[in-house]
């Protein structure tokens, strides 16, 4: 029985998987004022996180390794240098990348929020060992299983996601709190109602 199906990475190529809507207005609900003003997300994608941001008031750099026909501009995150202006980097990083653009940003903004599948925070010993190192200061687990994130160019079914999330979030001198689940289908329909 197959339990979760993958992509080699010729086949995942950039491994471009643009962010659901509902994990943005979720780390949105959650995080509220302990979200910087001024953010640059380095793998936008679609714009999915730099939409979401900017409708919440907070002025958003988006770019992007690739130009997916978005508008944002072409630059290779690890490579290059943020704008002093920069107070956070909030992204979904490419998986492969995901320990390399959390080490980047953590020692050049003092808010670092990574969407990541919730086995990056307990599986692999390189990643494990710099986790234990860089602790988040918060881990979102979120309990429901957010909407599938289809590779880029997918042509196939569409499908819900069999893979769980989390937000991890660094952020320099705040306490570390125990990680928490969260059910973004409530945290969006309660926002819905006030």
């Amino acid at each position: 029985m197959r339990i979760q199906s993958s992509a080699d990475h010729d086949t995942r190529g950039l491994d471009a998987y643009f962010t659901p809507p509902e994990a943005v207005q979720a780390l949105l609900l959650l995080e509220g004022h302990r979200l910087p003003s001024r953010i640059w997300e380095p793998a936008a994608g679609d714009g999915a996180i730099v939409k979401q941001l900017q409708a919440s008031g907070r002025r958003v750099h988006g770019s992007d390794i690739f130009d997916y026909g978005a508008g944002y501009g072409v630059a290779d995150f690890l490579a290059a240098s943020p704008s002093p202006a920069i107070e956070g980097v909030v992204t979904n990083p490419p998986f492969m990348l995901a320990l390399d653009f959390a080490a980047k940003a953590l020692g050049e903004v003092p808010y670092v929020a990574l969407l990541v599948r919730t086995n990056w925070l307990i599986e692999g010993s390189t990643r494990g060992r710099w986790l234990d190192r860089h602790e988040p200061q918060r881990v979102w687990m979120s309990a429901q299983r957010l909407p599938m994130m289809h590779r880029y160019g997918w042509t196939g079914k569409r499908t819900t996601s069999n893979t769980p999330y989390c937000w991890v979030v660094w952020q320099r001198g705040a306490q570390r709190e125990p990680w928490q689940r969260f059910y973004w289908r409530d945290l969006l329909r309660t926002e819905a109602a006030a």
